[in-house]
Order: structure tokens, then C-alpha cells, then sequence
């Protein structure tokens, strides 16, 4: 997939009064109950393979892997159907809205202080980050996320920065901006501990250029004072 088609579509998975974007950076997204799907809802009344979304030279196709019948598109069951914008999915008791292009993103979701960017793209007096973390691991692509006042990472769906590891604990690390400019990252007592360029850390400020280690996740901790 190329980097127009990352930046092109994502679902925003409904909790409550709010929501969490997950993009779509994959041919085939797989989505259920089970830890091995990409997109993991933790929600009994979905089967552990639930359903994909493809991406083809039509556009994102959703296809129901489980033959229940209980994929629906704008309550509507369906096996395969061609997505569109704004289009409502239900599996089980979880709703998820599917967004087809960056335009219709909306500024700023109430679950997240974080807003995820793609590296390389070329940013604009008003949104240039002051703090970001970078995702390392090749498989999901060049990704970043923006540290606007707090940043919390774990395990919860209910965390900025949601990694779907059992190493990882439900909520393990904040990352925060301190009155005098400054970044410290905090390990909130987890089970596995989180690294700084390879050193367990309880509490340490982040500098330029630092790799942060959560599980089996890395991130290098970027700067830039504008």
C-alpha cells in the first residue's frame, strides 16, 4: 500500500461518547475477538475472526470472514460490500464508523490528545509538532504521534497510544510536558518495565533522539523547538 493509500481511510471504533481512530495501512485488515486480528474488540458478542476490510482497486471492501451474518453496514447484514464514506459498521455490540479519505477526518477526537501524522509529510506553521514519538517498527509503516500536554500508553483501548502486546501493561507509561518546556516519561509501575536507549526507567526526562522502549514496541522521541 502506498503512502496516499495510508493516509486515506481509517474506522473510528465508538466508546460511549467518544471514539479511537485506528488507520487502515494494510491490504487486509482483519478484525474479531482474537489478539491475531489487526484491529482486536473486546466485546463477547464478537466471533474471534469477525471480518476483513481489503483494499482493492475499487476502493475498502468489508467481507464477513464468520458467515453468521452479523456484519452489518448501516444496519444492513451484509457478506461483501463496497465501503463508502461515513458508512456505520456493527459487530456485536461495537459500532465503528469507516472514514474513505483524510479530508473527512475530523480535527480532533475527544479520546485523544495525541494526533497521529505520517512522517514526510510536510507540515504547516500551525501544526508542526513540538514533541513526537516514532514508530520504529517497519510492518506498520513510518508513523508518528504528536505529544500535545499528556500522553498515555498501554495495553487499554482507553490509552492514547493502544499497543495490542501482553507484555505490555493496561496502562504502563505517560509521557507529559512539564511547565518548563521539558518532556518526562513515567512508568506507571508495570509489570514488564519500559526502556530508555536500553535502560529500565522508573521516571526520566526524554531528550531528542532517545529510543523508548514498551514491550515489544520502540520509539525514537523527537524534539524540535520552533
Amino acid at each position: 500500500m502506498t503512502a496516499d493509500q495510508t493516509l486515506g481511510a481509517y474506522l473510528v471504533i465508538q466508546k460511549g461518547a467518544v471514539g479511537k481512530r485506528v488507520e487502515l495501512w494494510k491490504e487486509c485488515t482483519t478484525i474479531g475477538r482474537s489478539l491475531d486480528c489487526d484491529i482486536f474488540l473486546e466485546d463477547i458478542a464478537v466471533h474471534r475472526k469477525q471480518a476483513s476490510i481489503l483494499y482493492t482497486p475499487s476502493g475498502y471492501v468489508l467481507r464477513d470472514d464468520h458467515g453468521s451474518g452479523d456484519s452489518f453496514v448501516n444496519g444492513v447484514p451484509v457478506k461483501e460490500q463496497l465501503l463508502s464514506n461515513a458508512d456505520q459498521l456493527r459487530f456485536g455490540n461495537t459500532s465503528l464508523t469507516f472514514f474513505s479519505n483524510e479530508g473527512t477526518r475530523p480535527f480532533q477526537l475527544s479520546s485523544s490528545r495525541g494526533r497521529e501524522l505520517l512522517i514526510g509529510k510536510a507540515p504547516t506553521s500551525q501544526d508542526t509538532p513540538i514533541a513526537r514519538l516514532d514508530f520504529m517498527q517497519a510492518h506498520a509503516g513510518p508513523r508518528s504521534v504528536e505529544i500535545v500536554a499528556e500522553v498515555t500508553i498501554g495495553r487499554s483501548r482507553e490509552c492514547d497510544i493502544f499497543l495490542e502486546d501482553l507484555a505490555v501493561s493496561r496502562l504502563h507509561a505517560t509521557i507529559r510536558e512539564l511547565p518548563n518546556g521539558n518532556y518526562e516519561l513515567v512508568d506507571n509501575r508495570s509489570a514488564t518495565g519500559t526502556f530508555i536507549n536500553g535502560r529500565a526507567m522508573a521516571r526520566c526526562f526524554l531528550h531528542d533522539g532517545d529510543v523508548v522502549q514498551i514491550g515489544g514496541s520502540k520509539f525514537t522521541f523527537r524534539l524540535a523547538r520552533s
